[in-house]
């Protein structure tokens, strides 16, 4: 009797702390959509640009810059409570030229996109369970007058390198930001693409 109410009470134990598991992925799952939907709402509510010159083209070789990975970035261990020291390759990249394949998150615009989050698989959808963190998002500025239609596909975007947070309501949704000067739509036999969606890593391009 004793040992049944012993494995009782560890069954129980044990759902609460799933229960308490799951809690915190919704919580944290919900509060990622809400931060992000204020972004968004508050990019629509800024002044818009001149007519842009839109961006998108096909997929070709010959991108330029460095090549680097959803892998490299996750390097940088960020913590919300902890200060970590960002990983030496990355600090070396600032102000540099990277490319890095994703999907796309607008943050308004669906013709004229000049910002949105980048990746590593679509958010809207079954392939997170939880939202991705911080040092797996990175913020896109298209170079001013420059922008890009919003495609489902995979996109590769090169552009100018930064270690730099975008924070809403004390909620860092990004650790990295890049300056894009152009972005083109990759195919499915990219590399890092596959390597995505196999979420088995593969080195970067340093």
């Amino acid at each position: 009797m004793k040992r049944k109410l012993v494995s009782t009470v560890g069954i129980i134990s044990g759902l609460i702390v799933i229960n308490i598991i799951i809690s915190a992925q919704v919580a944290e799952k919900e509060a990622f959509a809400s931060a992000l939907k204020k972004l968004r709402a508050e990019h629509r509510q800024s002044p818009t640009h001149d007519e842009p010159t839109r961006l998108l083209q096909t997929a070709s070789i010959g991108t330029g810059g460095v090549r680097i990975t959803f892998n490299d970035l996750r390097e940088y261990r960020f913590s919300r409570k902890a200060s970590n020291p960002i990983p030496e390759k990355l600090k070396a990249l600032q102000g540099k030229e990277v490319n890095i394949a994703g999907y796309m998150i607008p943050m308004s615009e669906a013709l004229d996109v000049t910002e949105f989050m980048l990746v590593q698989m679509p958010f809207f959808g079954c392939c997170y369970s939880v939202p991705p963190e911080p040092n797996e998002t990175v913020m896109v500025k298209m170079q001013k007058g420059k922008s890009t239609p919003y495609v489902y596909s995979p996109i590769r975007v090169t552009g100018i390198f930064k270690i730099q947070e975008t924070k809403i309501d004390g909620f860092v949704v990004s650790v990295y930001e890049i300056e894009a000067s152009q972005v083109k739509e990759t195919d499915a036999k990219d590399k890092d693409v596959i390597q995505h969606q196999a979420g088995t890593p593969t080195p970067g391009g340093f």
